[in-house]
């Protein structure tokens, strides 16, 4: 009992707890994730203390720095303006958004840290991701069946929450943390029959594809079949399988849509906001002049391009988006549901350019790597991270918020993690 103590209580073996934790983290909500960001921090530093500094920083890296120094200066300079009587105002939302947003960067190079001196064990971070992906999936289910979920949450008439009781996010925490089970399962697997593997990954596919239906956030299912989609682009050893994949799909996609008058409405209403969306882009670059405001998620799109255009160059800093759109609209959300909208107007085009940028130099350092997939764990770590970036940047999608928490420490993790794998594999 008291050697597993001390093995538990060795500081790698606590680190990789804490990581371990995100996924849990992020059903938990946004106090959970801080305080779970915060300890790892914390920790990390306490522990290695000087040996951190070692890391050599790469052009990434650099302009990372160059990005949160950029976000803070234009944050400060918006955060000071000019009332009527030329008083100074200083917005302290902006300014302390522009602060406190510059703890994803240390989190970015804890990760970075931990993965280039090994200390980081993405096995236990697979497990995690897939064992609290099929609970959330289980959840969702029990929740149709019953009418509540395991924590007493009752189901709405439209969408499915599972354990996220007023949040309908279950959808987005599944297309982010399933895939690691389709990576997962190959490995249990490697020694066995593959037949077998097919069987099992072929209920988990449905288990997860039904779940994310019946949540009802239709965006993240179409990320969840583009992110398979990319992975038969990336590994040639799967693109004999891709036709059974498509074909496998739209059998169960045209079943649930026959059996179900949810998933029917579900998909109805999305073509029309599809269509809808395709006729704003039109008006806004062909025919220059003020879209009709047709839903909501028009209403956001364009009043983040109107907040873009008060301010293109340089932006109006972390959460200016919100303040610029009440003062022109009257009644807005918080972010325009596009990061791409999102990062033009509160870091302008300077730092929208800067972070393209960041993300081209993140996929030509994946595609320089020696990755390949296989049922070798140490081989394809860095497949499932890819694919979760390459839906997170895809730029025709709705979204949260790019500067919350959720998604901004989801992202530079997964940022960190391929930086790391994609050094290493280099270096290899």
């Amino acid at each position: 009992m008291q050697s597993t103590i001390k093995k538990i209580l060795i500081p790698s073996n606590i680190v990789n707890i804490l990581l371990s934790i995100l996924p849990i983290s992020f059903i938990a909500g946004n106090l959970a994730i801080n305080l779970n960001i915060v300890i790892i921090i914390i920790f990390t530093i306490s522990v290695y203390r000087e040996n951190i500094l070692s890391i050599n920083l790469n052009l990434v890296d650099k302009l990372l720095i160059v990005l949160f120094l950029f976000s803070f200066l234009t944050g400060f300079i918006n955060s000071i303006t000019f009332s009527e009587n030329s008083n100074f105002i200083f917005n302290m939302a902006i300014l302390k958004k522009s602060f406190f947003f510059s703890r994803y960067l240390l989190f970015y190079f804890i990760i970075r840290f931990l993965i280039d001196k090994g200390i980081f064990n993405f096995k236990y971070f697979f497990v995690s991701a897939s064992f609290f992906s099929l609970f959330v999936a289980l959840d969702l289910i029990l929740q149709l069946l019953a009418g509540k979920d395991i924590f007493g949450y009752l189901k709405s008439p439209r969408n499915l929450s599972g354990p996220f009781g007023d949040e309908y996010i279950a959808g987005s925490y599944l297309q982010r943390y399933s895939i690691f089970i389709f990576f997962l399962i190959p490995f249990i697997f490697k020694d066995r029959n593959k037949k077998y593997l097919l069987l099992v990954l072929s209920i988990f596919f449905i288990l997860v594809f039904f779940s994310m239906l019946v949540a009802g956030n239709r965006m993240p299912i179409i990320l969840f079949v583009l992110m398979f989609v990319f992975l038969f682009l990336i590994e040639k050893k799967l693109r004999k399988y891709s036709l059974i994949f498509i074909f496998f799909s739209t059998i169960l996609f045209i079943f649930f849509f026959n059996i179900s008058f949810q998933v029917e409405d579900y998909t109805r209403h999305f073509l029309d906001r599809f269509y809808e969306l395709i006729y704003f882009i039109f008006e806004i670059i062909f025919q220059r002049k003020d879209p009709m405001m047709t839903n909501t998620y028009i209403k956001e799109f364009y009043t983040g391009y109107a907040a873009w255009m008060e301010n293109p160059i340089f932006g109006g800093g972390i959460n200016s988006f919100y303040f610029n759109c009440l003062k022109n609209y009257g009644a807005c959300s918080t972010h325009p549901h596009n990061y791409y909208l999102e990062i033009l107007s509160e870091i302008g085009l300077v730092g929208f350019i800067l972070l393209m940028f960041i993300f081209f130099k993140i996929l030509q350092m994946c595609i320089n790597s020696k990755n390949d997939f296989s049922y070798d764990f140490n081989k394809n770590l860095m497949t499932p991270f890819l694919l979760i970036f390459l839906v997170e940047i895809f730029p025709l999608k709705s979204s949260g918020s790019f500067f919350t928490t959720g998604n901004a420490s989801f992202i530079f993790f997964i940022i960190a993690i391929l930086v790391s794998l994609s050094k290493k594999s280099q270096n290899n």
